[in-house]
């Protein structure tokens, strides 16, 4: 099954033979019985922009303009780096080559820094412009429309980006998207238009393609404009008869997490001693002034470190579902809004959060010192505990804000503040001691053809079909990035849900951040930079990982979504629709809709992605 956008290109192709080269009143030379210029001959030297066999310097097709196939691409301009790394202003009017002996194709690549399903274009550019074939008929422009967490893309963004590819390119930032009204309709990413440089006229797009159709599409276009024999459609070896090149390295890259990946804001990340105390802490109800509220009560290793409940219960009903804390030791963000860029910091906000613990630092560091203050001494050498017997010194409650703490000298509040600081470094290390099982899927992608069942087989293929790796790749199976997919709230209210835009002044001022004077490595968070609160961000929300997501119901920010079948049916149609008051933001243009009917196939691949969690 192709995703629709590709589906597409491939429809169009039998029109497409039937173009002239020269199509769309930019002038030409004499067009073959196909629609190609007869031998690649010179264009005809009365081109208004080609005097004397040269072109003139800035011109452009004086046609219409469109983003539409068969059209003059409008000479549009962008802000990127070249080959040499240097920043460029670049526009199409530089690839313009009306006095060409031969056609080339302008190959514009579309890609995004979250995106899966882009990994092994970028990693195989080699591939295409080194083909003895026609690479050297092709001229080169990738374009970056956001960075790896959803933001839209800046110049800023552009060198990490050049990292990912085994050869240079000059890349431009593109967050307006503007390619995206070439497609009919929504297309997976990456997504791939060709131009011709004699006259500037989109030829064709591709979405998503497989690297044979890829070649094949290029080179058939270039015979096209040759007016020269097509060439055959290359055979393929399928991988389990099922799965392309790109798609089964893909695969390749959904193996069962190990150990995550270091964390240098918090000294105590691996430390034995602290991940213990942690581990206790992390169950003690003792800790929420109600006696009746800990992290198990929202994480039960019994229920996948979730609580199965639509929303979370806390003090009160919260607004949001409960993730699963089985891998959130290997997430850049924390929490639904990724208000939180450490574990740690994601540790200490239920303490003093109303519907959850309701409780504050002063009362954590007096349950500390009263139950703790051994175990606590032992692990934070260089932080032991005031001589919090004194109330008048330090009251039994208080948090910033509240008269009584605010009325302490500055040093008993950092001191305080320090408790609760490494009160949540302890509970996150013991988090990250957190591992999962392998599942039947990770014994596929290794060898085992036969780990999965036929129907579940079905439901992979599907689930790689319709561009659903976009987003859901790699071990955990998510890109860690922020998306408006338009699920329902969960508020008491059923007011929308703003998500991402409404915590970026917390992530860059708030006062537990990585870049906090309570960080171990105070420097800012790789993408901090340039956050800002806008339509972009609206409605957005992490994408949930899909390990394990066969025991983590019900589903989505709000908890709204009862079954998988139900979560499958939502993204067929891209999300709630526009007039619903239930979510907010405008759709993702690559957030593939699909036929609902193939919802169905989705869910027993969904079921075989546990995620059994176990201490190392």
């Amino acid at each position: 099954m192709l995703a629709p956008a590709a589906l597409g290109a491939a429809v169009i192709i039998s029109a497409l033979t039937s173009f002239s080269a020269c199509s769309g009143g930019s002038g030409g030379g004499q067009a073959s019985s196909d629609g190609g210029l007869e031998g690649g001959a010179l264009i005809d030297s009365s081109h208004p922009l080609c005097v004397n066999g040269q072109s003139v310097d800035g011109a452009y097709p004086k046609v219409p303009t469109s983003l539409e196939l068969l059209a003059t691409i409008p000479n549009l301009s962008w802000s990127g780096i070249d080959e040499t790394s240097n920043k460029v202003a670049v526009n199409l009017a530089d690839y313009f080559e009306p006095c060409a002996a031969q056609s080339r194709l302008l190959v514009l690549r579309v890609t995004a820094g979250w995106c899966g399903t882009c990994r092994y274009d970028l990693a195989h550019t080699k591939d295409l412009t080194g083909n003895a074939t026609f690479g050297a008929r092709l001229r080169w422009l990738d374009m970056l429309i956001a960075d790896e967490d959803g933001n839209p893309a800046t110049v800023d963004d552009l060198a990490r980006h050049e990292n990912k590819l085994d050869q240079k390119t000059r890349i431009v930032a593109t967050p307006a998207y503007e390619l995206s009204k070439v497609p009919p309709s929504q297309a997976v990413l990456p997504v791939y238009v060709l131009v011709d440089t004699r006259t500037m006229v989109i030829r064709n797009f591709l979405s998503d393609p497989d690297p044979a159709q890829l070649a094949f599409r290029i080179a058939q276009e270039l015979t096209l404009l040759d007016g020269a024999p097509a060439p055959p459609y290359p055979d393929q070896k399928l991988m389990d008869a099922r799965f392309a090149p790109n798609e089964w390295a893909l695969l390749q890259e959904t193996t069962v997490p190990g150990a995550p990946p270091p964390d240098p804001t918090n000294e105590k990340s691996d430390d034995v001693a602290a991940a213990a105390l942690g581990k206790t802490l992390f169950s003690d109800k003792a800790l929420s002034p109600m006696g009746t509220v800990g992290c198990v009560t929202c994480h039960d290793a019994t229920k996948a470190f979730t609580d199965s409940l639509p929303v979370s219960e806390g003090t009160a009903h919260v607004d949001r579902n409960a993730p699963s804390l089985g891998l959130a030791a290997h997430a850049r963000w924390q929490f639904w809004d990724g208000r939180a860029d450490s574990l740690w910091a994601q540790a200490a906000g239920p303490f003093e959060a109303k519907k959850e613990y309701g409780s504050s630092r002063l009362f954590v560091a007096h349950q500390i010192y009263a139950n703790y203050k051994v175990q606590y001494e032992a692990v934070w050498t260089k932080y032991p505990l005031p001589d919090l017997t004194d109330a008048v010194r330090f009251p039994a409650n208080g948090l910033p804000g509240d008269p009584a703490f605010d009325a302490m000298p500055q040093a008993d509040r950092d001191a305080i503040t320090r408790v609760l600081v490494n009160v949540a470094k302890s509970i996150a290390a013991f988090e990250r001691t957190i591992r999962v099982k392998p599942n039947r899927l990770d014994k596929y992608i290794a060898g085992d053809l036969t780990a999965i069942s036929n129907d579940e087989k079905k439901g992979l293929t599907a689930f790689v079909k319709l561009g659903c790796p976009q987003c859901h790749w790699g071990p955990r199976l998510t890109d860690d990035a922020f998306h408006i997919s338009r699920f329902p709230t969960g508020r008491a209210d059923a007011m929308a849900d703003r998500g991402r835009t409404d915590v970026i002044s917390n992530v860059l001022m708030g006062e537990l951040t990585s870049q906090s004077v309570w960080s171990d490595m105070p420097a800012p968070h790789p993408f901090i930079s340039h956050l800002a609160a806008g339509p972009a961000l609206t409605g957005a929300f992490k994408t949930p990982p899909l390990r394990g997501v066969a025991e983590s119901a019900p589903y989505g920010h709000g908890g709204a979504t009862s079954t998988l079948l139900d979560v499958a049916k939502l993204y067929a149609n891209a999300g709630l629709p526009l007039q619903s008051k239930l979510t907010v933001g405008e759709p993702e243009p690559w957030l593939p809709k699909f036929d609902v009917s193939s919802a169905p196939d989705l869910v027993p691949f969904m079921q075989a992605l546990t995620a059994e969690p176990f201490a190392p």
